[in-house]
């Protein structure tokens, strides 16, 4: 059972790392490129800073599914850029 959860998280993060990459491709939110950069020319390796970007793109998931209501895009941008 233990496997099957670590496999479905590691599939869950490789999915929202994906999800970052596309933003940052797509420009949009803007806010994730922006951040990307200003994370690795502070030093953030660039998997470090997918993963940290991740963790704000599930958080604001699940506060969403929590509350029933829509993404809201302008708080994940606010709390992409409160990485920065």
């Amino acid at each position: 059972m233990k496997e099957l959860e670590q496999a479905e998280d590691d599939f869950a993060h490789k999915a929202l790392v994906e999800a970052i990459e596309n933003q940052i491709a797509e420009g949009h939110p803007r806010e994730a490129g922006l951040v990307m950069m200003a994370l690795t020319s502070k030093g953030m390796d660039h998997e470090e800073a997918l993963t940290a970007m991740a963790d704000v793109l599930a958080s604001h998931i699940a506060r969403s599914d929590e509350t029933g209501t829509g993404f809201d895009v302008n708080a994940y941008a606010a709390g992409l850029l409160a990485l920065s």
